[in-house]
């Protein structure tokens, strides 16, 4: 199948499409940009838009490449800047940010109106919701869940400009409205609960809550109504989401 253009797309010079490519009304793709294969792009999107300099000295600007993997939809009026690579099966919702220096594994999603603030590293099947805000030199790994409202700020002494990214580790979830403050770590399979304020480092299973968040227990003395142990979640998630550890065999045997 081959690649359907809307007629007001702009697809500038050095831009490699895969097959099977949809870019929509109005979309505008700038120069060395490379889109996999299978990739819907909608109205109004921007890939590869350019840094500062550009607008400085448009005729001598440098386009850093950027990278849409295979299997992925962006949806309308996202803009994702130059120097962004991102892994297969990658999804935006609506008006989505990604600036520059930004890595993204495979099988992620950000949600609509989120801002991703550049020089950030994701791992693979991250699930940011919508309306998160992740600060510059945030690194977060595999598998973490990050919910509606989220801030990572990256400033100790603002507006000092000495940033310092904080780390979420895999498995990790952090909760609606949650702020994490500058060059804290979020420990593997730590929950960070709704509308909390992290001021410091979160240990492995460890929940906590409040302002500012403070210790309550592991993980795995949560359970659900009906008396049942929920976490780590990887262990008790009987929904088949497409992570690798899961197949339908694993289910219809009994195994999870």
């Amino acid at each position: 199948m081959g690649n359907q253009i809307a007629v007001d797309a702009t697809i500038m010079d050095n831009v490699v499409l895969g097959d099977n490519v949809t870019i929509g009304k109005g979309a505008l793709i700038y120069p060395n940009v490379v889109i996999g294969d299978n990739v819907f792009i909608g109205a109004y999107c921007i890939i590869g838009e350019p840094t500062m300099g550009y607008y400085k000295n448009t005729s001598n600007h440098i386009f850093a490449m950027t990278k849409v993997g295979k299997n992925s939809i962006i949806r309308a009026n996202t803009t994702i800047y130059e120097n962004v690579i991102i892994g297969e099966s990658f999804q935006t919702g609506h008006h989505v940010t990604i600036r520059e220096n930004t890595k993204i594994g495979k099988n992620c999603s950000v949600g609509t109106l989120s801002d991703l603030q550049g020089d950030i590293e994701i791992g693979d099947f991250v699930r940011l919701h919508s309306n998160v805000h992740i600060g510059q030199l945030t690194k977060i790994d595999d598998y973490v869940w990050i919910y509606p409202y989220v801030v990572t700020t990256n400033d100790p002494y603002p507006p000092m400009g000495n940033l310092v990214g904080s780390h979420i580790c895999q498995f990790a979830q952090i909760a609606t409205g949650a702020t994490i403050l500058p060059g804290k770590t979020i420990g593997e399979n730590a929950l960070v609960g709704a509308g909390s304020l992290v001021t410091k480092d979160v240990p492995p299973e460890i929940v906590v809550v409040g302002v500012p968040a403070k210790e309550r227990g592991s993980v795995k003395d949560i359970k659900d109504d009906a008396g049942n142990n929920v976490y780590p979640w990887k262990d008790y998630l009987k929904q088949n989401r497409g992570y690798p550890w899961q197949t339908a065999d694993m289910f219809d045997e009994g195994k999870v």
